[in-house]
């Protein structure tokens, strides 16, 4: 296997290589600390900009969408997260 290529048991393989990498900005402008990689088997990868070659997460289109999902929806907002675990605890 390539340097290049991650592999993942379940969803197969990942070119850090041939990926179209995009690193959006924070909520300030400046340049944010993650990169989104899509690949071209549809496969979509965050890394942190400062370790390319460190850990990836990989996701499958419909996880990523799920996830994207959740971030727009709020439920991965720490502050509703911890207000989630309050209600739950009453």
């Amino acid at each position: 296997m390539s340097e290049h290529m991650r592999e993942h048991p379940l969803k197969g393989q990942f070119d850090t290589a041939s990926a179209r990498w995009a690193r959006p900005d924070a909520d300030d402008g400046t340049p944010g600390e993650l990169e989104i990689g899509f690949a071209d088997n549809g496969l979509v990868a965050i890394r942190r900009c400062d370790d390319p070659e460190g850990a990836i997460l990989i996701y499958t289109p419909e996880e990523w969408e799920a996830f994207v999902g959740g971030v727009q929806d709020g439920e991965l907002d720490l502050s509703v997260l911890i207000q989630d675990a309050r209600d739950a605890s009453e």
